[in-house]
């Protein structure tokens, strides 16, 4: 079987959405949507949670009333791994891994499930906030 080029290209998506909870649904269903459109071959329940907790975070942590909308970049990779970037306004860093939070707790959850499901996270400073990044291989196994 013969590679074309076309086919060894990543395959990208993006858009903004209002920074508030409304725009987590609407994250979700676009995932769910787009990512078999963009070549996800893989299931799509762990993608779309990995989309809605970083969106979540945005919303919760990253955002302030001056911010005018979120970024939710989607990025299909040849190898059939998945990245999903969400940039927003905020400045302020993520702490460090946490541990599973107790389980009365109502949130505080979001970045353990995301790992849970086999991400590897990164972010960094963006010119006006900060983008959070979560990459999936294809399966759910992190490259080491």
């Amino acid at each position: 079987m013969s590679t074309t080029a076309s086919a060894a290209r990543v395959r990208v998506w993006s858009g903004e959405f209002r920074p508030d909870r409304r725009a987590v649904r609407e994250a979700r269903a676009t995932a769910r949507r787009l990512l078999p459109w963009l070549g996800h071959r893989g299931e799509l329940d762990a993608p779309v949670l990995i989309v809605s907790e970083l969106v979540t975070n945005a919303v919760e942590h990253g955002s302030s009333l001056e911010d005018t909308a979120l970024l939710l970049r989607l990025s299909v990779h040849p190898c059939g791994g998945l990245s999903v970037e969400v940039t927003d306004g905020g400045t302020t860093p993520p702490g460090p891994p946490a541990p599973p939070p107790c389980p009365e707790a109502e949130s505080g959850r979001g970045l353990f499930l995301v790992h849970a499901l086999g991400a590897r996270t990164t972010w960094e400073q963006a010119a006006t906030g900060k983008t959070m990044r979560a990459f999936l291989p294809l399966g759910g196994t992190v490259p080491r």
